[in-house]
């Protein structure tokens, strides 16, 4: 999915081939705001005044633009793998949700550092981040798990 990045915001990109128009909405916070244009480029300029008119809206109403996240999510993984997870975790006297704590700081700050100049972010797992996790001797898994996020 295209994104539109502006003032720690998310903005949706989305195509109407029938209207003959782009449009999107502001991602990640509990009201529904959109905004639409005939260009790209015009739709860059509806999204960030869609942003600063939210913005002025919430400080009016004194409430929180954000979403908030509580920090608790479901991951949904084959169950071979959370088994060996589980045993690593014992083995280590470690709980899986610090494992997968630390797994997904290091992708992320890795991932970031390494792709910040063109503001494209691309997540990688490479086999040996994976055997960090894994035992050896039960490891089921492809070589790469790959996501690509870009964010203008």
């Amino acid at each position: 999915m295209e994104t539109l990045k502006y003032k720690d915001f998310l903005g949706s990109v989305e195509v109407s081939v029938e209207d003959n128009c782009v449009y999107g909405k502001i991602l990640h916070i509990n009201d529904l705001i959109t905004y639409e244009a005939n260009s790209p480029l015009e739709l860059k300029k509806e999204f960030k005044f869609a942003v600063d008119d939210y913005l002025k809206t919430c400080e009016e109403l004194g409430i929180d633009p954000h979403k908030p996240y509580n920090g608790v999510f479901n991951v949904r993984i084959e169950p071979e793998l959370h088994k060996n997870l589980a045993h690593y975790a014992t083995q280590k006297g470690k709980t899986m949700n610090s494992l997968v704590k630390v797994a997904i700081e290091n992708l992320l700050n890795d991932s970031i550092q390494k792709n910040e100049i063109n503001n494209h972010y691309h997540f990688s797992v490479m086999k040996s981040s994976i055997d960090d996790f894994m035992p050896k001797s039960e490891t089921k898994r492809k070589d790469i798990i790959q996501f690509d996020t870009k964010i203008n």
